[in-house]
Parts: structure tokens; sequence; C-alpha cells
């Protein structure tokens, strides 16, 4: 998708690819640029910030619970092994 970007030293609009956008804006080239919701002001406006590699500090998120469709500890939607770490009191994860 091409993106309406006002560039930096420049007066004229000019159409860049999305891939492209991040780039540009993580080197600071880019006034502005339009979204579907209007025209953002760098500097002005919340952008995206770049995504870190690695995040430091300790693992929030929650494991998932439950097993998959073909694991064989799965009747009827619940599991059957109890000494399985996914094992939920039985509770039914699929219906």
């Amino acid at each position: 998708m091409l993106i309406e970007v006002l560039l930096s030293g420049s007066t004229e609009l000019e159409e860049v690819p999305d891939y492209v956008l991040g780039e540009l804006l993580a080197r600071n080239r880019v006034k502005g640029f339009r979204r579907s919701s209007g025209w953002v002001v760098v500097g002005r406006d919340p952008i995206r910030q770049a995504k870190t590699e690695y995040y430091p500090g300790p693992e929030r998120r929650r494991r998932r619970k439950g097993s998959c469709m073909t694991c064989p500890d799965m009747v009827g939607g619940k599991c059957v092994n109890s000494s399985c770490p996914e094992y939920l009191c039985n509770a039914k994860v699929f219906t």
C-alpha cells in the first residue's frame, strides 16, 4: 500500500510503500504522513515506536492452558491426564 508522506526538507508530497515509512521515521526523514483518520504530524501526534528485539524484564504473558485438538489426553473436549502440566482440573477446554 502506498502512503502519502511529506519528507523533511521538502514541500511536495510523495507516495512511499508502507514498509518504507517505518525506516523513514526511524531516520527522522518525515514531517508528516496521511492516515485513514487524517494527517499525522511527527513530533505532535502519537505514532508507533519501533519494536525492540529483546525485553529484559520478567515474562508476564500467561502460558496457554489447554491442549490442541489432536492431544491423545483430550476426551470429549476435556483433559483426562492429571499429570499433564496443561491439566485444568478436568475443565472443558474446547466446546
